[in-house]
């Protein structure tokens, strides 16, 4: 097989192959020979169907079977040897190739277009100024911390009525359009907090009632979103789309949470014996562990925004014509060019972001290793064994469970990214030296949503 390459564009090419016979002859007539041996034809024993009647029969779609497998695995060879770096995969050329006759088989011609991805340099430089997001841990975050606290460890009790702050156990069920039990509708047992719900409205359609009683309710207001209330009614997100009127609430039980006193019992529920004294050093724990929670969130906001800096400082082109082909051409669903177009420049940036970081691991040297893999594996069962307090668990068994782990692909990609992603903070924390910037939660938020 000959493969010849035009470069059509600062980024693109075509790839040009020609096959003559002698590249798939030999392997047609293996398998129309193999499949003589087996054939049956009436009139015929078998094994002695005259080969004639066999190329007649399936010729044609072995020797397409074998020319299309011929073609694949030399695009690939050639993109290999040739250090390629595609992106997407090579698609057929628009230009019809001429002379390609498979009902008389001699040499074929194809052409397949390719994009190719960027040059792309990066530079740690700390004059990138970018800056490590922080949440500002105010004591206003600290109450509600610890009221959730406070409530989490409380104590549950029978109330004969429904108070602001009480759950309620009951039925949910649809009704029809005159107001009766819907025959066949959707009914679940669930549960609603009151003190949550959003609409003053509703919650006063609650407080006061007892067991027994029923509250006819809009269910989207007693529900954070259409899979919250599938959840509630123990059904799919598409069942309670089109929920339209008001459901009825019959009330089962009703139940008083009274919070834990905020002292000693609390201190030690919460972080065990000794470990605080006082309610100041309770609230300063609490604090400390709510600095730590968005910790992985803050990395996580810092490593786009210094990939998005380098991507903007990079300025890096793409065979923008050709992806947006290959994404009409690849997509699972037919795609008209409108909305090619309008999804394009999200594809695009996503990308590049990808381009420079790749470009990062290479150049730092910071892919994970597969001894890194194994090491994060065994790490991983180990602390599942922790969290059951066995410290000391038999070794064949961790052996077991971290090679099942690494036998499977998927969790081996997530624990690579993980690993790549630890690697790429301390890396970027190494060479850039950020300054900190505390910030109120909704601003955190705010960036975390837009970056």
């Amino acid at each position: 097989m000959n493969i010849q390459r035009e470069e059509t564009g600062k980024l693109t090419a075509t790839l040009k192959l020609k096959l003559d016979p002698t590249d798939y002859a030999p392997a047609v007539e293996k398998v129309l020979k193999e499949q003589r041996r087996s054939a049956s034809w009436p009139g015929f024993r078998p094994g002695q169907v005259p080969m004639g009647i066999i190329r007649k029969r399936i010729g044609k779609s072995v020797l397409v079977n074998e020319v299309e497998r011929l073609v694949d695995s030399h695009l690939r060879e050639y993109i290999e040897e040739n250090k390629l770096r595609v992106l997407g995969q090579p698609l057929p050329a628009n230009a019809d190739i001429d002379g390609n006759d498979w009902d008389e088989p001699g040499e074929f011609n194809f052409a397949y277009d390719v994009g190719m991805a960027p040059p792309v340099e990066v530079e740690m430089d700390p004059k990138l100024g970018v800056e490590l997001p922080l949440v500002d841990v105010d004591d206003a975050m600290v109450d509600t911390e610890v009221a959730d606290m406070q409530r989490r460890y409380g104590t549950l009790s029978d109330a004969e009525t429904v108070g602001e702050k009480d759950m309620v156990f009951g039925d949910l069920i649809e009704l029809d359009g005159a107001g009766g039990i819907k025959a066949g509708g959707l009914m679940n047992r669930t549960t609603i907090t009151v003190e949550t719900l959003k609409d003053q409205e509703v919650r006063n359609l609650f407080i006061g009632k007892a067991p027994g009683d029923a509250v006819d309710v809009d269910p989207h207001k007693i529900s954070d979103g259409h899979d919250d209330l599938a959840k509630m009614l123990d059904t799919d997100h598409e069942a309670v789309h089109h929920l339209e009127g008001d459901m009825r609430f019959r009330i089962a039980e009703i139940k008083h949470l009274q919070p834990m006193e905020l002292g000693p019992a609390l201190f030690e529920r919460v972080y065990g014996p000794d470990a605080v004294a006082d309610e100041a050093g309770f609230r300063a724990k609490v604090k400390q562990g709510m600095e730590q929670m968005f910790q992985q969130d803050s990395e996580r906001i810092y490593r786009r925004l210094v990939v998005k800096a380098l991507v903007d400082k990079a300025a890096i082109d793409l065979p923008d014509e050709f992806l947006k082909r290959w994404i009409t051409m690849t997509n699972d669903k037919p795609i008209t060019p409108e909305e090619v177009e309008s999804g394009y420049a999200e594809y695009a940036a996503a990308l590049r972001r990808q381009l420079v970081q790749e470009r990062i691991l290479e150049k730092y040297g910071l892919e994970a290793k597969m001894e890194e893999i194994n090491a994060f594996a065994r790490g991983y069962v180990m602390d599942q064994f922790a969290k059951y307090g066995l410290t000391d668990p038999d070794e064949a068994q961790v052996h077991e469970m971290a090679g099942r782990l690494l036998s499977n692909e998927e969790q081996v990609r997530k624990m690579r990214d993980t690993i790549v992603e630890h690697k790429l903070t301390a890396h970027f924390k190494a060479m850039l030296s950020p300054k900190e910037k505390h910030m109120p939660l909704e601003a955190f938020i705010n960036l975390a949503r837009t970056i």
